[in-house]
């Protein structure tokens, strides 16, 4: 009787920790889609920054005093290279983050053995 009893006690924090490791794995697949969307962000913006060089070649070449211009792509593409650093080091966050989410599932798998 008193295995049953606590069978019973047991069943709700159960039920409540499944929902939880659903919840979690949900998150996990949202996170690893935001991921790959940061990644092709990056990318996109790495071949934006090729384009713009190939642009400040050719200005370079049909102008023979474009210093101001080239004085503002030069500063498009710092602002450029700084986006791609601050894309790269919140691609490092979530990938930490990603981790520490796997652990938890797991401490949570565990704790439902």
């Amino acid at each position: 009787m008193k295995i049953l009893q606590l069978l019973q006690e047991l069943k709700k924090p159960l039920n409540r920790l499944t929902k939880l490791l659903w919840q979690l794995m949900k998150l996990l697949q949202k996170i690893m889609k935001l991921m790959q969307n940061l990644m092709k962000l990056v990318h996109h913006l790495m071949k934006l920054m090729q384009h713009l060089m190939k642009l400040v070649q050719y200005l370079t070449k049909l102008m023979q005093r474009p210093l101001k211009l080239m004085q503002h792509l030069m500063k498009l593409m710092q602002h450029l290279m700084k986006l791609v650093q601050r894309l790269m080091k919140l691609v490092r966050h979530l990938m930490k983050l990603m981790q520490h989410l796997m652990k938890l599932m797991q401490h949570l798998m565990k704790l439902m053995q």
